[in-house]
């Protein structure tokens, strides 16, 4: 079987190297039938740069360093005539008779490509064009014509490989597939690249959006073209019950993607002894218990005792008597014994902050529903830039109770006019405002 995965490779890799050169091929017969030729060039292509190539190698010399490759003299003459027609190899000097040559630099980079194309297929093409187009857009020197015609290259590259690859699962042997196994591993990792050069696209030439959706779509269909292809491996290895075929990320990607009983089945047919472990579950917990100390119990602290003192209850209460008390005392201050009266005059002469405490008194009398008193703002303004109060607007206070209900309501005895106690007490507020 390993014989036949190594005569699939080289049957591979020569049908890549005749499709590779079919653009520029003079006719059916431009390309050798066999690998031994593209053996030797490589041969030539290690003599150059493994010897004492400084002033150029002759024929004799190169033929020695390739014997192991071409024992026949007359056939590596023959190639070594092509390789001087077709400028492989150069003469050092453009001089009839000479008889030193130099490597082609460009043929060099055709063996690159070729051994790139047995390991890589045209795939890795592109991943390169990924790769210098996203450079060139993070640099700046990517304009759009070349970004659209990048775009426009990937799409078809991955539109090419994704019909290939499903010509092949759906039509093709088993020696193709092996063929094609190792070409075809980076679905999930060309669909990232084309991903992030989209984003880069996007921010950079809005208008190629649409060219980018269609280059994703392409890249979505050869990834999964990519899956249906190991898909189809599988089924191939297990039914010939031989893995070597699928390499490791074949098997990883099977491991993520296949469902237990498919990954259980090699085993089916395998023996196995029954578990007999030495200690139970009750063992094991046991020795758990015996290890792991116990955690140690903290009661709740106890309460603080109360700290002695006066009820807060009654303290509040206390609180909201002397707020109303004061509420009422500043509204019948402002009255002086009138059912109604003006208090703008007296909002002018209290000063500041005097007025805004009076005010907020006034108002929150005008809000107590115990309290029978009302407020009337005016809309007018009164401006005095000279006075303490610059701003103020005319306030009118009014009682809506007799003096006897007030008294009651309020558990005041009331008087005409405010004692002495009660004037201390507005005064007191007034000042704690």
């Amino acid at each position: 079987m390993e014989s036949l995965f190594e005569d699939a490779q080289r049957d591979g890799l020569l049908a890549r190297v005749s499709a590779f050169i079919a653009p520029v091929a003079a006719n059916a017969g431009a390309v050798v039938d066999s690998l031994d030729a593209l053996d030797l060039a490589d041969a030539v292509y290690q003599a150059f740069g493994d010897l004492d190539a400084d002033g150029g190698l002759g024929r004799a010399q190169l033929a020695e360093a390739c014997a192991d490759i071409c024992p026949d003299s007359a056939r590596f003459n023959s190639r070594f005539d092509l390789y001087c027609h077709l400028r492989m190899l150069m003469p050092v000097r453009d001089k009839a008779h000479q008889q030193r040559y130099v490597f082609n630099p460009t043929s060099a980079a055709a063996l690159m490509v070729f051994e790139r194309l047995g390991q890589d297929g045209g795939v890795q093409e592109i991943l390169t064009l990924l790769d210098r187009t996203r450079s060139g857009l993070r640099s700046g020197v990517a304009t759009s014509e070349h970004v659209q015609h990048a775009l426009a290259q990937a799409r078809r590259g991955f539109s090419v490989n994704a019909d290939h690859l499903n010509r092949l699962v759906a039509s093709s042997p088993l020696e193709e597939l092996l063929a094609e196994r190792r070409h075809h591993r980076t679905g999930d990792t060309l669909l990232k690249d084309a991903r992030d050069l989209i984003t880069l696209v996007v921010q950079r030439f809005p208008p190629l959006a649409a060219d980018g959706d269609r280059l994703i779509r392409e890249a979505v269909r050869y990834s999964q073209a990519v899956q249906r292809f190991i898909g189809r491996l599988l089924d191939e290895a297990a039914a010939h019950r031989d893995f070597s075929m699928l390499d490791a990320e074949q098997y990883l990607t099977a491991a993520l993607t296949a469902d237990v009983e498919a990954l259980s089945h090699p085993f089916s047919q395998v023996i196995f002894d029954p578990a007999n472990p030495p200690v139970d579950a009750d063992g094991i917990v046991g020795a758990v218990d015996d290890v792991v100390p116990r955690p140690t119990r903290r009661r709740a602290p106890q309460p603080a005792d109360p700290s002695p003192g006066d009820d807060p209850v009654l303290l509040a209460r206390e609180r909201t008597e002397r707020t109303r008390r004061r509420r009422l005392l500043a509204a019948e201050m402002s009255l002086d014994g009138e059912p109604t009266a003006d208090v703008t005059t007296a909002l002018r002469l209290a000063g500041w902050p005097g007025a805004a405490v009076r005010v907020a008194d006034l108002l929150a009398a005008h809000a107590d529903p115990d309290l029978p008193y009302s407020v009337e703002l005016s809309e007018a303004l009164i401006v005095d830039p000279p006075g303490v109060v610059t701003h103020v607007s005319p306030v009118r206070v009014n009682r809506h109770a007799t003096m006897a209900s007030l008294a009651d309501a309020s558990s005041l005895t009331w008087e005409p006019h405010l004692t002495d106690e009660l004037q201390i007490d507005v005064e007191e507020s007034l000042r704690e405002h």
